[in-house]
């Protein structure tokens, strides 16, 4: 219940971000973050969880509408809300069915691909719908519906999940690692706003290019965060990044509010720099997790998981590799039998782990998703593809590999 709560938090706080910038005279939000949030959400929950985070969901875009429009659409808010909440469904379940085990890039990729196609079916069937039923411009409330969507899902997503998201390089523990990474994350806050914050009145054609140039300043700065600091400080500084640039372009300042455009077309073209840069970080996250987890001297991928062997007699388990590498500092002593172990497992997840280690030699085995507690009272998600009973110099023994979750590998 307190993570459907705070899912719900998350995405009404998103909502109200992206309503405040919105345009008075806009039939379709300009931008619109929660759809990012649900994606991150439907991504990182299980199965079950499902039916709740839809209802949620819709429920607080109903809220959220009201809140901002006349009452006298809230039959309108209703059935909007419901027929958007299904493309963040579908584009979490396709990157969840789809993925391939241990390839992040291939993740990313479908993840892309599949946020362009399902928001171009959404914007088609919903601001479509809309724009024919109120005599709106069909090509621009379709073109503002796309871009809404693509950059929600891809900015909000990738900040998101760089929160949750146990996989990836931790926040850097080093006490210089620290310090370095606070200045630099006053410096991109004093360059960018700095930088959009001019007033674009003053430019002129030999300075344009210099100013636009300047632009990519805050973007390496993000890419250096987002190195030293891991997952999470890389979407703290794009966190700061797109609320500096967001604010000030919806102010008329800074290089993306362009006389020649109104003010929506600005604030488009920020969210595609946000967006771009989004990607930027996540391509990161790819590079890191990959030369991160190489061992020069053995050649072993450390991302690849963990063999363990279990006795199922006596419960001592035996681990081949440093359970470290996906759970984080742990200590070895209190990993070495299995009740142990299962101690540490998720309530609703401790017996199904207990009956995929001691079922009967001749039950069939497949792949099984549980959570498991790290030593710093976080939950990660992981699969034991493993759990077959072996029998080796008449001894019964029951090995297995024991892998990240795979559906949210690098986002």
């Amino acid at each position: 219940m307190t993570t459907l709560l705070l899912w719900g938090l998350t995405f009404y706080l998103a909502g109200l971000a992206s309503l405040k910038f919105d345009a008075p005279d806009s039939s379709i939000a300009l931008m619109w973050f929660p759809a990012g949030v649900a994606v991150a959400a439907f991504l990182s929950a299980r199965w079950r969880d499902y039916p709740a985070l839809f209802v949620l969901f819709t429920l607080t875009t109903v809220l959220l509408d009201a809140q901002w429009h006349s009452p006298e659409g809230l039959a309108l808010s209703v059935g909007y809300a419901f027929l958007s909440m299904p493309a963040s469904v579908i584009i979490a379940w396709i990157v969840r069915r789809f993925a391939r085990l241990n390839d992040d890039l291939h993740v990313i990729l479908l993840w892309i691909v599949a946020t362009l196609i399902i928001s171009a079916l959404d914007a088609l069937v919903v601001g479509g719908g809309y724009a024919l039923l109120h005599g709106q411009p069909l090509l621009s409330t379709l073109w503002h519906g796309f871009i809404a969507d693509v950059t929600g899902i891809v900015f909000a997503t990738t900040i998101v999940m760089g929160f949750i998201n146990k996989r990836g390089p931790r926040l850097a523990t080093h006490h210089m690692a620290r310090i370095s990474g606070l200045a630099l994350w006053l410096v991109l806050c004093a360059i960018t706003a700095f930088i959009f914050g001019l007033p674009p009145s003053g430019l002129t054609a030999d300075t344009a290019a210099l100013y636009f140039g300047l632009a990519c300043l805050p973007v390496a700065l993000v890419m250096i965060l987002a190195m030293l600091w891991g997952n999470r400080g890389g979407s703290v500084a794009l966190l700061t990044l797109g609320g500096i640039v967001i604010y000030h372009t919806d102010r008329h300042q800074g290089p993306f509010f362009i006389h020649a455009f109104g003010s929506a077309e600005s604030l488009l073209l920020a969210l595609s720099y946000l967006s771009a840069t989004a990607l930027l970080v996540v391509f990161i996250r790819v590079i890191r997790r990959s030369t991160s987890s190489f061992d020069p001297d053995t050649g072993r991928l450390a991302g690849q998981g963990v063999f363990y062997r279990l006795d199922p007699t006596s419960g001592a388990l035996h681990w081949e590799g440093e359970l470290s590498t996906l759970l984080g500092p742990v200590e070895p002593e209190l990993w070495k039998r299995a009740e142990q172990v299962l101690q540490r497992v998720h309530p609703q997840d401790r017996d199904p782990l207990y009956a995929h280690w001691f079922a009967s030699p001749r039950a069939k085995r497949v792949p099984l998703l549980f959570r498991i507690q790290v030593p710093e009272g976080e939950w990660v998600t992981l699969v034991d593809s493993g759990g077959i009973h072996i029998t080796q110099n008449e001894e019964d023994a029951i090995v297995g590999n024991w892998q990240a979750s795979h559906y949210h590998l690098a986002l």
